[in-house]
């Protein structure tokens, strides 16, 4: 990394930290004690401040100059060219306004979350603004009356609220005074820091609706600043010119024309070919496989975009978001030249490990100046976007000439029953005897067993990985790690902070923090390392497939297959700040990559606490960016199911714009995974097709989540009517012939409503049933009376709703049915 772009990226993480400092103060208006204000707003007095007494010697001068982006020229320092550089990069990614006038009442000095400013078909917030809490960034419950600490909540008093800006302060100032003389680490561990301490503090609140954090506003700077950094100064100070006349109208048409001119690049990749990669296996070791195979692409997404970032020389800063297999970061004008050759250098380590089963796809499109204004960064968004799916739909045209020898080249060796994994299908590689399965002919490729052994073995009872990066090295078709070290990077997966960090012939050393670690107790290595927090849902089960179906109640034995994602996501990062152009839209560079972080915060961070609520019952393939994908015994995934959707709602505030669906396919622990993976998709391709989507598909049929909170109480209530005592204490242990009667209802309704074209039915099956069961608690009324009351009680509610709901019943009693499939009476017996 040039020692200018390092400068830049500094300068412009630190621009406004002074905001921190000042809100911890009684009177926030007071600038800081020894500064000379020079006609700067206050908090810039604060953050030179606090880059005086708290950033190193070695780089307090680079970041001195971010404190004065607000008059460059006050500056002490001879060139001011730094000090406008961010002073530029500021507005750039400050392209949010004030939106509230001067005699509206400022908001409480807390962080609104990004979802109460969606708005989305009409839908937007219904019941007032949702703050986050002052607090560090941890999935801890008890700090925040039950819920997670990523949770919203109502504004605190004004003492709690400077409390909080104290401890925050007192934390940060702890992580930027840490001596580290690495430049490259102590930029990227300050990013870190500042995470986990500023992703809860506005940017700004005086005169805005504070929905930026501070840590996003501050990072999209510090990318912004490096962009803009390769310019001359005569063209930075030009473009802060023609920036600010722009803002007050006063642009003349020569600057107008100025910031229509590219200054940055929006660079996304795609990891393509995932769905087959992660699922075309056999039900041979998949359980040992799968979820080292997911966690593998993650460890790939990040080889890959640490490579680019080398290859670019670009610092982390620059990332807006990675995961899923996605990445997305700003990158200067040059590196277009650099981009294409990167592109065919990664093509060329992927065939030589993966043939073309993954392809790295990379797209970019130029921004200019005005691109990042208010409302316009979504129209180059999904430009990207755009050219990215191009690029997947003209795979390998990066190799040029080469193509041909690169993809279509013949494989060299194969065909022999003796050397095809049986996991994989692959016979390129050499294998072993896939010892588990105990069959004939039972191979396991090394690529196979690699995720296997050195990931999905370890990776439960992890809670760092060490990333290690060096030089890329060539390496044989071999192993997951061999795959890694085309990128230069080492991995060593680290059971707790006493494990030792063994990683020969790295540069630098990255350590993830996967869940929140405790006491603040990290790994030491002998060098400097960047510490992390990369939330990972790890929860892998000790046991086959086949035996985790046995863990079921009930004589079903089967597996539940649990996809989820949010609906209409598209929608919401392209219109859910306005309709493109209109003068309303409050969409900005900063408000889409807070908005990306909140919500895969969800999926990677608080999805992993819901699982833990089932120890060793939860097999996660995958949960991140805006997805899950888990497998269970299928008793427990409804109420997973319906956790993840009740907690997504209180995450975003009862938004109604925002929700998620879900489906959930059954399979028996030896299915093929690629079929199910095709069953989950299809299930909740059924909730999304439902109007409004919202909804969850079960037994067949997609239910919106009201409905199916509905449905559960139905299901509970049968249950203690039929269900042996070891099932529910409180059962009376009735017939099962009441499952026999509302299944035979539902299939009469069912029927007779086919033939009416699916209009409201009357007929003789619904006199039929109320018969029936009256007939039931008649005979009952001596022996059981309780019980006769209830049949009473459940005839009743079905006439009084003119049956209009024996479709739920139907499948209320059917899902009763499969929980109470095994009998109780004398020896315990199947069906």
């Amino acid at each position: 990394m040039e020692e200018r772009v390092f400068n830049a990226a500094l300068a412009g993480l630190l621009h406004d930290v002074g905001k921190l400092e000042q809100r911890a103060r009684l009177d926030p208006w007071l600038p800081a004690p020894g500064i000379e204000k020079e006609g700067q707003p206050v908090h810039a007095t604060w953050s030179a401040y606090f880059v005086q007494n708290y950033i190193p010697r070695q780089f307090r001068a680079a970041a001195q100059h971010g404190t004065y982006h607000h008059r460059p020229e006050s500056s002490p320092a001879e060139d001011h060219t730094l000090s406008e550089l961010v002073a530029l990069a500021d507005k750039l990614s400050a392209g949010e306004r004030a939106d509230l006038s001067a005699d509206e009442k400022h908001p409480p000095r807390q962080l609104v979350t990004i979802f109460d400013r969606i708005k989305l078909k009409g839908q937007g917030k219904i019941d007032g603004w949702h703050y986050l809490p002052l607090k560090p960034l941890s999935l801890d419950v008890s700090a925040n009356l039950g819920q997670g600490v990523i949770f919203p909540q109502k504004a605190c008093s004004e003492t709690e609220q400077i409390q909080g800006y104290e401890t925050l302060c007192e934390l940060l100032r702890n992580a930027a005074k840490e001596d580290i003389p690495e430049p490259e680490i102590y930029l990227e561990n300050l990013l870190s820091a500042m995470q986990q301490i500023t992703w809860c503090v506005p940017s700004a609140y005086y005169h805005s609706v504070p929905d930026v954090s501070l840590y996003d506003h501050s990072r999209m700077t510090a990318a912004l600043a490096v962009c803009l950094s390769e310019m001359k100064s005569d063209k930075i100070k030009a473009l802060l010119n023609a920036v600010q006349n722009d803002l007050t109208e006063k642009a003349t048409p020569q600057e107008k024309a100025l910031l229509n001119e590219p200054v940055t690049l929006l660079v996304g990749g795609d990891i393509s070919g995932v769905q087959d990669f992660l699922y075309t296996i056999s039900s041979k070791g998949a359980a040992k496989t799968l979820r080292g195979r997911s966690f593998y692409l993650q460890l790939l997404t990040e080889a890959v975009l640490r490579y680019v970032l080398h290859e670019l020389g670009l610092p982390y800063t620059n990332v807006i978001y990675s995961g899923g297999g996605h990445f997305f970061l700003l990158a200067p004008l040059s590196a277009i030249d650099k981009l294409n050759e990167i592109r065919s250098q990664i093509s060329r380590k992927l065939l030589r490990h993966h043939g073309t089963d993954l392809y790295q796809a990379i797209g970019f499109t130029k921004v200019p100046a005005n691109g990042f204004h208010i409302g316009q960064f979504p129209i180059y968004w999904g430009e990207m976007h755009r050219v990215l799916g191009i690029a997947k739909q003209q795979r390998y045209v990066e190799l040029g000439e080469d193509l041909y020898n690169e993809v279509f080249e013949p494989p060299r060796y194969g065909g022999n029953p003796d050397d095809t994994c049986s996991v994989c299908g692959e016979d390129q590689r050499k294998v072993k005897e896939l010892d588990e399965e105990r069959e004939e002919q039972a191979r396991i490729c090394s690529l196979c067993d690699s995720f296997s052994e050195q990931i999905g073995k370890r990776l439960p009872n992890a809670s760092f990985i060490a990333l290690g990066f060096g030089l890329p090295q060539v390496t044989k078709c071999g192993t997951a790690f061999d795959v890694l070290l085309e990128f230069g990077l080492r991995v060593q997966i680290l059971e707790n902070a006493n494990s030792e960090i063994n990683l020969p012939g790295v540069e630098r050393i990255v350590i993830w923090a996967i869940d929140d670690s405790k006491n603040n107790q990290w790994p030491r290595a002998k060098t400097s390392v960047v510490r992390s927090l990369r939330y990972t849902v790890k929860s892998v089960p000790p046991m086959t497939f086949d035996k985790l179906q046995e863990k079921a109640v009930g004589g079903f034995k089967r597996l539940g297959v649990l996809r989820m994602d949010v609906d209409n996501l598209g929608d919401i990062f392209s219109l859910g700040f306005g309709e493109t152009g209109a003068a309303d839209n409050l969409a900005t560079l900063a408000r889409l990559s807070t908005l990306s972080f909140q919500v895969s915060m969800y999926f990677e961070g608080w999805v992993k606490k819901l699982c833990e609520h089932y120890p060793n019952l939860i097999y996660a393939v995958y949960a991140g960016g805006d997805d899950l994908f888990l497998i269970g015994p299928w008793d427990i995934m409804p109420a997973l199911a319906q956790d993840i959707q009740l907690d997504f709602c209180a995450y975003t505030g009862e938004h109604p714009a925002l929700h998620v669906s879900g489906g959930l396919a059954f399979i028996h622990g030896k299915y093929p995974i690629y079929q199910a993976a095709e069953d989950a998709a299809d299930t909740l391709q059924q909730a999304k097709n439902l109007d409004g989507k919202n909804a969850f598909s079960f037994l067949g049929q997609a239910w919106p989540w009201t409905v199916f909170d509905g449905l559960i109480k139905k299901r509970d209530g049968l249950l203690h009517l039929v269900a042996h005592k070891k099932i529910d204490l409180e059962s009376l242990e009735g017939p099962q012939a009441i499952i026999q009667i509302l299944r035979k209802l539902a299939a009469d309704e069912a029927d007779e409503a086919r033939r009416m074209k699916n209009r409201p039915v009357w007929g003789p099956w619904m006199w039929m049933g109320a018969y029936q069961l009256k007939r039931m608690a008649e005979r009952m009324k001596v022996r059981t009376p309780e019980l006769s009351t209830k049949v009473d009680q459940l005839r009743e509610e079905l006439a009084a709703n003119d049956y209009s709901e024996i479709n739920q019943w139907g499948v209320a009693a059917r899902w009763t049915q499969l929980l109470t499939r095994k009998t109780f009476q004398g020896k315990e017996k199947k069906e």
